[in-house]
C-alpha cells in the first residue's frame, strides 16, 4: 500500500515544531501524520543541515535568527492590530 504524500507545507510545519522543541509524538498527532514520517521529515532536515555545511550550534543559531525575526513581526502587526482597534471606536 503506497504511503499518503505528505505537502510540502506540511513539512515545512513539522520542521518548524521540531525546532520549537515539540516531541516527535506530539508532532505526529497535531499534524495526524506517523511518528515515523515526522522522524524521516526531521532526519532530512539535518541532513540539509549537514549538506550546507552547517554544525548543530550554526544550525540553531540560524533556528534563534529566524525565532528573533518573527517575534519582531508579530510584535508589528499585534501594534497594527492595537491601532486598528482604536480607529474602530
Amino acid at each position: 500500500m503506497a504511503r499518503k504524500k505528505i505537502s510540502d507545507t506540511t513539512k515545512q510545519k513539522v520542521i518548524e515544531a521540531g525546532a520549537s522543541g515539540l516531541s516527535r509524538k506530539e508532532i505526529a498527532d497535531g499534524f495526524g501524520i506517523s511518528l515515523s514520517s515526522v522522524s524521516r521529515i526531521l532526519k532530512g532536515k539535518s541532513a540539509e543541515n549537514a549538506a550546507q555545511g552547517l554544525t548543530g550550534k550554526e544550525a540553531k543559531t540560524e533556528r534563534q535568527k529566524k525565532i528573533a525575526d518573527l517575534e519582531r513581526r508579530i510584535a508589528e502587526l499585534e501594534k497594527k492590530i492595537l491601532r486598528a482597534e482604536i480607529k474602530k471606536n
